[in-house]
């Protein structure tokens, strides 16, 4: 993964975080933005054309948490990168949830996050480049269930459901192939990428809250099947109709 020329947003209000990150940066000439606190950062997350973000979650005006939640809730597809001094698995999982795409714990190796950085740079553009075909609304008559990639939308009977953005790729990734195992290791290099230090407890948790939040949206019959001794798969009956 190439850095050189990509635009990165650093939310952070420790001087001493930002001259790191701008060494570390510096012999890949990147365009390196620093906001102080969460309000101006926030306001160039949503006015500038960015590769990456870089936040912290203590800020004055508005935390991390806050501006990684409005972010995706406008639609903003910039990966984020969580910078945090709490190390509770629990902050981890709620990063993740809100829409984060990794989470790197202070202080960090210089080393570290600038393999985290090329991660998640290429998972992103892996992304993009995807086919018309990945990027078309599944519609599963069966279940009364529509996927819209595009808007990155779940309707379940028309109604749309919340699911935060890994479990909406997760969901997407297992509808596209139906009635085919994965092993929570093939799910976690697809969604986290093939350098990711996640364990295979997350793809559980993930599936237990898509599950939850499937039947409280009304699915009478959840797709979502573990495969005992592999993983998991997305069970449905009848074809799969790809639709735009």
């Amino acid at each position: 993964m190439d850095l050189h020329g990509k635009k990165i947003l650093l939310i952070e209000d420790d001087d001493h975080i930002y001259s790191l990150v701008e060494a570390m940066l510096k012999s890949y000439d990147i365009d390196l933005i620093f906001k102080q606190d969460g309000q101006s950062g926030l306001k160039a997350a949503l006015e500038k054309d960015l590769d990456l973000i870089l936040l912290d979650i203590m800020l004055p005006e508005k935390d991390g948490w806050e501006i990684c939640r409005e972010l995706k809730n406008k639609g903003v597809e910039t990966p984020i990168i969580m910078l945090t001094a709490k190390v509770e698995e629990t902050d981890k999982v709620l990063g993740l949830e809100i829409g984060a795409d990794d989470y790197v714990t202070k202080p960090f190796s210089p080393r570290e996050l600038t393999a985290r950085i090329k991660a998640v740079i290429r998972r992103f553009e892996k992304t993009k480049d995807k086919p018309a075909a990945e990027k078309k609304a599944l519609e599963l008559p069966s279940l009364d269930l529509r996927i819209d990639p595009k808007s990155r939308a779940v309707y379940i009977q028309g109604s749309e459901i919340a699911v935060a953005p890994k479990e909406f790729q997760l969901l997407v990734f297992l509808a596209r192939r139906p009635n085919q195992a994965f092993s929570r290791e093939e799910l976690l290099t697809e969604i986290w990428g093939p350098d990711t230090d996640k364990r295979s407890r997350t793809i559980d948790e993930h599936i237990k809250r898509l599950r939850k939040k499937l039947s409280k949206g009304g699915l009478e019959e959840i797709p979502l099947e573990t495969v005992w001794g592999v993983g998991y798969k997305f069970v449905i009956k009848d074809e799969l109709e790809n639709e735009t």
